[in-house]
């Protein structure tokens, strides 16, 4: 059988993505910071008005120290998953690299994805520059990301249609809700149908600007090979779908023993859906890192679901500390790192050719 990737005609590589180029700083980039911390601050403020602020500290000194360390443990799986994902791919392109070698690269993405307010480019910037920084071609690393992102993207909609039933189906779900599952499963549905004609039918048609941009229409080709490669890999690709949704499971895994932990034990499946729905409402929101809008969902599922105001306030502000918070540091050192080895990297090949010159 050929091989899907290799196939592919062999072009120059230009090394579009052997270093991020310099990003604009937009005037103003901190006011969606401050709109996300203030939301943030005014959920808590709401809250605790309703409830003893003091109670939320004592439950989460209290937090039992076995179930807390197991949710340390299992937070670290989705790390890894991330890795293996891109692992699988480019194992599938003969190209070699070691699992231990990309889990970093998830921390770091993470950092450039939250810490970044610029919609997600500075994750993905920064993961073509470390792929193609270890010897990896930039045409293989834009696949990589391009496959992986959409099997991503169809875990995520998998999962918040799961999620949004399930909660529709509470006893204590508003009458709305169910309204919104319909809405949202009708956009699923479209978009799962726009995506299969692409992939099946192919379409040659691409618009004028973009073939008279060399990096956009260069960003069109790598789109164009990564369709091609869902279409002729499409188990696959179903195998990292379904490894991203195993993902979100451990997600609400790590909520549930967070939960367990401060004394207001709830299913898997609870925390599964509270986590789906969080990030729901933290895509849609406008705040970077989803800054009061998370909060905000995961805290309205889980009193769906009978939890009470303290507990539900709790459960979240643990779990945005340890899958937020607590893995930006080692983000931001691994992605200093990366730029240091670079530059030095640039340095000795600079170097080297006013040697022989």
């Amino acid at each position: 059988m050929n091989d899907p990737i290799k196939d592919q005609p062999e072009k120059r590589e230009t090394h579009l993505w052997t270093a991020p180029a310099p990003m604009r700083r937009r005037k103003l980039w901190y006011v969606p910071l401050l709109i996300g911390l203030s939301a943030l601050a005014a959920l808590i403020l709401f809250i605790a008005h309703r409830s003893d602020i003091a109670g939320f500290a004592r439950q989460a000194a209290d937090a039992r120290a076995g179930p807390m360390f197991a949710a340390v443990a299992a937070q670290g799986l989705p790390y890894m998953l991330s890795a293996l994902v891109w692992l699988l791919f480019l194992r599938r392109a003969e190209t070699r690299m070691t699992l231990s070698s990309l889990v970093p690269l998830s921390l770091a993405k993470l950092f450039a994805d939250q810490a970044l307010p610029t919609g997600g480019i500075s994750g993905a910037a920064f993961f073509l520059f470390a792929l193609t920084r270890r010897g990896v071609p930039d045409k293989i690393a834009f696949r990589t990301f391009a496959f992986t992102t959409t099997a991503y993207f169809l875990a995520f909609l998998i999962a918040a249609i799961i999620s949004l039933t399930l909660l529709s189906l509470a006893e204590r779900a508003p009458p709305a809700l169910a309204a919104s599952v319909s809405a949202f499963a009708a956009i699923f549905l479209f978009l799962t149908i726009a995506a299969a004609l692409v992939i099946i039918y192919r379409p040659a048609f691409s618009p004028s600007f973009i073939r008279r941009h060399r990096l956009a229409a260069k960003a069109a080709e790598f789109i164009g090979a990564a369709i091609h490669d869902i279409r002729y890999m499409p188990g696959l690709f179903a195998k990292l779908a379904a490894l991203l949704l195993a993902s979100r499971l451990i997600d609400g895994l790590t909520l549930m023993l967070i939960c367990e932990a401060i004394g207001a034990p709830i299913s898997l499946w609870t925390g599964f859906v509270a986590v789906a729905i969080a990030s729901i409402a933290a895509t849609i929101g406008p705040a970077p890192m989803g800054l009061g809008t998370f909060e905000a969902g995961m805290i309205a599922s889980l009193t769906v679901f009978g939890a009470s105001v303290e507990d539900a306030l709790t459960a979240p502000l643990i779990y945005r500390g340890l899958t937020l918070w607590l893995p930006l540091l080692p983000g931001f050192i691994i992605i200093q790192r990366e730029f240091l080895r670079a530059r030095e990297t640039a340095s000795i090949e600079g170097a080297s050719d006013q040697d022989q010159t």
